[in-house]
């Protein structure tokens, strides 16, 4: 026993340190899977919202549909229109026509109704409709619209639910609150990590390091069963981006973390201090200091290790290709069918030798099913849109040969603006020196401009996903050079080069 809870130390003290360096190397990288599950949670634990019961009376009869209540947003709009009005001529004579238009509801973007009217001469009301809106079988409003013959108007009403929300507990308001603090509570869990590897090999205070170890794997394997079980934050970011581990992956390493500890747990008499206590205090403390200063910094520059897709000296274009004659993904039709409240999947096979409609069953959904996954490049969502967000100029830039800078901002809001002048001068140089320069971005094209008018920056504008964008540097803004398609050198926006030193990258 005393050989194996010592082997065992030894083990699961020096995982720890390097699980938290790893992270401590990316802090940006792992707050981003922090806040993901901060995001995850508090939806997850939000509170369910009351539905908005609409009941439409027509001519036809009543038609009623239900709305859940939007939490973000609960200002809904009732709105009524219809098309202008189409003359279609009955005979030769013009003046014997028909008019035609098309009333619609809408519920926001949603179409709760139409119909079709027609008028000949007369300014009469040709529909009439009345819309009536409660939460839990209590009316909260009642709004009419009529649509005459010729008239082409359009009638809104705004109807305010936010009476009718139901708070959140203090949880989900607890793990908002949190998102903002990621990189904070990110580095102080990185530390921690490494603080505590280092108690376990050192012998530091051992029932104090094992209650404390026992508790974070309980909180990670916790995190890590709730990611595999639901398919949720399906990177858990336990060794950053170094090691990709899948949800189940991540959770079976935990659960052979915890027996390893449980089993120390329970052999702690074995575990003996390696240095005097005044010696181990003062080296926990050193390293404690040590952690952090490598924490900060890496957050405030760039990782010290890039593992990263877009490092130096890789081919975006190679990574992001899919080789001629790869597998594709490979689909099937299966249909959807119900019965009892049950709803089963046949495929057309099944479909041509069963009579499901005299089995009871109703036709739900016909699904396009995944059956082989095909090839998947290592980069898979770089992008370089239009401002409509419609065409994709990547193979523009690909084709682009010689030096180009690609000039991140993920997003314009937040973006560092303390260097833009710096900036401005590499852009300048760049322009002077014939070097393509490609802004890419995940901000709305309104922001977008706003920035740009802001920091004189006359240039068109790129846009890409913002999950893909911090993934390619932490920084922003960051800049890539690009030598043909593979990445020459990468600065942040906290070390950017001056103008010389940028240039004399070009000669290399």
């Amino acid at each position: 026993m005393k050989y194996l809870v010592n082997v065992l130390r030894v083990l699961v003290g020096l995982l720890f340190i390097f699980s938290g360096l790893i992270k401590a190397n990316d802090p940006t990288g792992f707050s981003i899977k922090l806040d993901e599950y901060f995001s995850v949670f508090s939806a997850d634990l939000e509170a369910t919202q009351d539905s908005v019961t609409i009941s439409i009376t027509t001519p036809d009869g009543i038609n009623s549909i239900k709305k859940a209540i939007q939490s973000s947003n609960p200002i809904a709009e009732l709105s009524a229109e219809n098309t202008p009005w189409k003359a279609v001529s009955l005979g030769e004579n013009l003046n014997d026509s028909v008019y035609f238009s098309d009333a619609f509801i809408y519920w926001g973007s949603q179409e709760l109704y139409t119909s079709s009217l027609n008028a000949e001469d007369s300014n009469t009301t040709l529909l009439n409709i009345t819309v009536n809106y409660a939460v839990n079988d209590h009316a909260i409003g009642e709004q009419h619209f009529i649509f005459n013959a010729f008239e082409s108007k359009a009638q809104k009403t705004t109807i305010d639910l936010s009476d009718h929300l139901i708070s959140n507990s203090w949880l989900v308001n607890l793990l908002q609150s949190l998102r903002p603090y990621a990189v904070s509570i990110g580095i102080l869990l990185c530390v921690f990590e490494i603080i505590l590897g280092l108690s376990l090999l050192i012998g530091w205070a051992p029932k104090l390091t094992i209650t404390m170890l026992v508790l974070l794997m309980t909180f990670f394997t916790f995190l890590t069963w709730y990611s595999a079980i639901y398919n949720k934050v399906t990177d858990c970011g336990c060794f950053g981006d170094a090691i990709k581990l899948t949800p189940w992956q991540s959770f079976n390493k935990d659960i052979i973390l915890s027996i390893a500890i449980i089993i120390i747990l329970l052999g702690l008499k074995h575990v003996k201090a390696i240095f005097s206590k005044p010696f181990a205090a003062r080296l926990l403390t050193v390293f404690t200091l040590l952690s952090f200063g490598f924490a900060a910094y890496c957050y405030h520059y760039l990782p010290v290790k890039n593992f990263l897709k877009f490092k130096v000296g890789n081919d975006i274009e190679k990574m992001v290709t899919i080789p001629e004659g790869a597998p594709t993904d490979i689909y099937t039709n299966v249909f959807s069918y119900s019965k009892d409240g049950k709803t089963k999947e046949f495929t057309i096979e099944e479909i041509g030798n069963r009579d499901l409609k005299a089995e009871g069953y109703v036709f739900v959904d016909r699904i396009d099913k995944l059956i082989s996954k095909g090839y998947e490049p290592e980069i898979y969502d770089f992008k370089m849109m239009d401002e409509g967000r419609t065409n994709d100029y990547i193979d523009v830039f690909f084709a682009d040969s010689g030096f180009k800078l690609l000039l991140v901002l993920s997003e314009v809001e937040s973006a560092n603006t303390k260097n833009m002048e710096e900036l401005r001068e590499i852009l300048r140089a760049c322009k002077k020196n014939k070097v393509k320069v490609y802004p890419l971005t995940a901000s709305s094209q309104e922001d977008v401009d706003i920035f740009r008018h802001e920091h004189q920056l006359d240039m068109p504008f790129y846009y890409g996903d913002k999950t893909n964008l911090k993934s390619i540097i932490r920084s922003n803004p960051g800049l890539l050079l690009f030598k043909d398609n593979i990445v020459h050198n990468i600065w942040p926006s906290t070390r950017l080069p001056n103008v010389k030193r940028f240039i004399k990258q070009l000669n290399k």
